[in-house]
């Protein structure tokens, strides 16, 4: 009796073991390519493809410590497709590639142009691709773009490419977007979006008295529905960042009739834009609601706090104007108006779009009416700084 349990026991351990799955087929980490980023051009009649792998040196830091500067390789292959690009690349990099770690994808201008459906395709048919990278566009070479360092030895990891709320919590000018936002945007009906635009600064930062070149904003691309609307540099979309739901914190130099000035700095700005018909016509208001402190200021001979708060409230519907009248002249919607009609009234949108009468022309922007309150002078916060009324005595 006891001879067959023993029998049973092993026939049954025999046939557990049979059925567990093994992990043989697991690679150590060294045994594996992880792609960082991935990059898109159009030109000459062919699609290239670029990846950028990132040596673990330069990820690992211990407590008091700085690693060795990393090293980062960038691969650029000519495909008549996306997807031979990347199949192109297989035949060199010696071991398994894996895309799950990709936190950054950067597109060309002239891939924007050609069309962002074949992105799309080729990014969301494969599993391991995420939709949770950041999206960039630039104007300068891509492999150039993957191969500058950040600061202290730090690889590309560390950099606005991968990293971008870093900066944009601190000083926001354009809001950075992820795959899955932007993909999401450029399929809604009549939607405008736009991608940030990044370039090489070769001036501005030395090393040892060497240039030591680094990653910038310089604008963004904006597009429609898949189509391609045109690149705007910062200085042309400043009003961009107050009608910006991301907007975290910006800034605004206040001059007055003495040549003095005063740095506002403004931290989460409330922003509505209102459609409605007047006589039949679109029209559209903007409402921002908006708190600030000052970064910098002259001595209390100057304006008062009131009349401080004015200035910086006209100077801000001045960007918003601008913004709007660069939309009415080069057909780029900024503020989304055909796509708030299309939403909030259906119907007049299909009225409006038959009657081919333009979205944007000159007249559409009726008010811009701004609530700004300086709360506080920086670090002295909840203490208002006690600025005089021009003309009044010592």
């Amino acid at each position: 009796m006891i001879r067959k349990i023993k029998f049973l026991f092993f026939v049954v351990l025999f046939l557990v073991g049979t059925t567990l799955s093994g992990c043989r087929d697991v690679k150590e980490i060294q045994h594996l390519n992880y792609a960082t980023a991935i990059g898109f051009d159009y030109r000459d009649g062919k699609y290239y493809g670029y990846i950028q792998f990132v040596s673990f040196e330069g990820i690992a830091r211990t407590e008091g410590h700085v690693g060795q500067r990393g090293s980062m390789w960038v691969s650029e292959v000519a495909a008549d497709t996306f997807e031979d690009s990347f199949f192109e690349v297989y035949q060199t990099t010696q071991e398994r590639t894996v895309w799950a770690h990709v936190t950054s994808i950067l597109l060309s201008e002239a891939a924007l142009i050609k069309g962002f459906d074949d992105i799309f395709e080729s990014l969301t048919r494969y599993y391991e691709f995420r939709l949770t990278p950041w999206v960039f566009a630039t104007k300068e070479d891509i492999q150039e773009v993957f191969s500058t360092y950040g600061f202290y030895g730090q690889t590309s990891l560390d950099t606005i490419l991968h990293v971008p709320l870093r900066i944009h919590d601190q000083s926001s000018k354009i809001r950075p977007i992820k795959f899955y936002q932007f993909s999401r945007e450029i399929y809604e009906p009549v939607e405008t979006s736009y991608i940030p635009s990044i370039r090489i600064d070769k001036e501005q930062w030395e090393k040892d008295n060497r240039v030591d070149p680094k990653l910038a904003q310089e604008g963004a691309f904006f597009i429609q529905n898949d189509q391609f609307k045109g690149f705007y540099s910062l200085d042309q979309i400043d009003g961009l960042r107050w009608i910006s739901p991301d907007t975290m914190r910006t800034s605004i130099m206040i001059p007055d009739e003495k040549q003095t000035e005063f740095q506002i700095a403004v931290e989460y700005p409330w922003n509505r834009v209102e459609v409605f018909f007047d006589e039949g016509r679109l029209k559209c208001n903007v409402y921002l609601r908006l708190k600030g402190y000052f970064l910098s200021r002259t001595t209390n001979d100057t304006l008062k706090l009131q009349a401080i708060e004015q200035k910086a409230e006209n100077a801000i519907r001045n960007e918003v104007k601008e913004l709007f009248q660069l939309g009415v002249e080069e057909n780029v919607d900024f503020f989304n108006i055909e796509h708030s009609l299309y939403r909030t009234d259906f119907k007049a949108w299909q009225q409006l779009k038959q009657s081919q009468a333009p979205i944007l022309a000159d007249g559409t922007l009726e008010n811009v009416i701004i609530d700004l309150s300086i709360e506080h002078t920086g670090g002295m916060k909840n203490r208002k700084i006690n600025l005089k009324e021009e003309g009044d005595n010592e």
